[in-house]
């Protein structure tokens, strides 16, 4: 029996209880293998359908043992009290509950298919998390160079302004090294030149003089003679 076309039916008998001048309640055939449904109360009546174990009837009118009911497809026709039951037969019950367990284990299966792709994506996820973290350990890795590289210019710079101002002191030594080299140079220059000036005017006096002496001595040992 078809689940779905028995709650159709169900919804379809409660809207028309409402319309229904008379009470419509809802009766099984009971636990047997078919019935007949006849035009008329009796055997005598036409066997206008054949009804199945199971099917849920809508009972219109009840009549010395007999009971007027419509099928789900619409029929009407009279059949036996004695063979009708206010609930479902097991068989029903049973497809029923076959048909609940069918339903909760496809919610089971995509629940569990869900909860695999979860996962998936959860170690997907978490994959991507630690290549990100490699990533950015490598970034920061790579950053410190780059700053390091960057820092390097800035000390060269403070290095040559370093040496500039070394070889300008040097070189200002040097300057003054040279003024008193030069002045040192000059003075010796000067000094030489007065010993020379003094000497050459020593000789001159003497080359003026020894002749002198030389024509004296001369006359005094003429006299002696």
């Amino acid at each position: 029996m078809d689940f779905a076309k028995i709650s159709r039916f169900i919804i379809t008998v409660c809207l028309l209880s409402f319309s229904s001048i008379s009470l419509a309640t809802v009766q099984y055939v009971s636990d047997e293998l078919v019935i007949n449904m006849r035009s008329g109360k009796g055997n005598g009546f036409k066997i206008i359908k054949i009804v199945k174990s199971g099917t849920p009837l809508t009972i219109l009118k009840q009549d010395s043992g007999y009971v007027l009911a419509r099928t789900p497809e619409g029929v009407e026709g009279w059949v036996l009290k004695r063979f009708l039951i206010k609930t479902p037969v097991a068989r029903t019950l049973l497809a029923k509950a076959q048909d609940d367990v069918a339903q909760m284990k496809e919610k089971y299966d995509a629940m569990v298919t869900e909860l695999a792709a979860i996962k998936t994506e959860r170690d997907t996820l978490s994959g991507s998390e630690q290549s990100l973290q490699s990533n950015k350990d490598k970034l920061n890795d790579e950053l410190t160079k780059l700053k390091k590289i960057a820092a390097r210019p800035m000390q060269l710079e403070k290095e040559n302004n370093q040496l500039r101002n070394e070889l300008l002191k040097t070189e200002n030594e040097n300057s003054i090294l040279k003024q008193k080299y030069q002045t040192l140079e000059d003075n010796s220059d000067q000094e030489w030149f007065m010993t020379g000036a003094g000497v050459l005017f020593g000789g001159m006096i003497l080359g003026l003089i020894f002749p002198k002496l030389r024509s004296g001595q001369r006359k005094a040992n003429w006299n002696r003679l």
